[in-house]
């Protein structure tokens, strides 16, 4: 997987091709939200731009990351 810059040194993965308006924007208003450290709006605010495909896309990435993408995978780990 290759990143891109999108802002500040915040690194954006090519599978999750955000438009960097979007993000911007969604980042900007997530500025104001206390609690957050600057990695948390980032990634809050790349899942709220991204399209239902994109969301599903980064899941399938998330679970074949962790070695639970098949149905055996996750049932030798304890999911029933």
């Amino acid at each position: 997987m290759r990143e891109r810059d999108c802002r500040g040194g915040a690194a954006a993965i090519d599978w999750l091709p955000v438009t960097k308006k979007k993000f911007e924007t969604t980042l900007r208003r997530l500025s104001g939200v206390p609690g957050l450290s600057e990695h948390e709006k980032i990634l809050f605010a790349r899942s709220l731009a991204a399209t239902p495909d994109e969301r599903w896309r980064t899941h399938e990435a998330f679970l074949r990351s962790h070695g639970l993408f098949t149905r055996s995978q996750r049932q030798a780990y304890g999911f029933k």
